[in-house]
């Protein structure tokens, strides 16, 4: 529900405050449900509205298993520690210079 407030600024200027209740909506996590690594991107808030999870495990175990995921399967512990284990092992130079490496 948005509200409108008036109020005077300095100078004698009327503005508009603009007063968003937001109390009826989900907190978002910090940390995905699924992974236990944190939520880091837009798109990750996006892919907690649908699947309960970041983005990474979107792509990695939500989609290609869409209907199990939607009956509430969720990847075994070993599937999860593998997947972890790559996430960590990968290079983190990404945006570094070559001189940087």
């Amino acid at each position: 529900m948005k509200k409108i407030l008036k109020y005077t600024a300095h100078d004698d200027i009327e503005c508009d405050l603009y007063v968003i209740d937001n109390t009826g909506q989900r907190a978002m996590p910090f940390f995905c449900e699924v992974c236990e690594f944190v939520m880091n991107s837009h798109d990750d808030f996006k892919a907690i509205q649908r699947f309960n999870c970041c983005t990474a495990c979107e792509m990695t175990f939500a989609q290609p298993n869409r209907e199990k995921w939607d009956s509430g399967w969720r990847p075994s512990e070993e599937e999860l520690n593998s997947y972890k284990d790559r996430i960590i092992g990968q290079s983190l130079n990404l945006f570094l210079d070559d001189q940087d490496n």
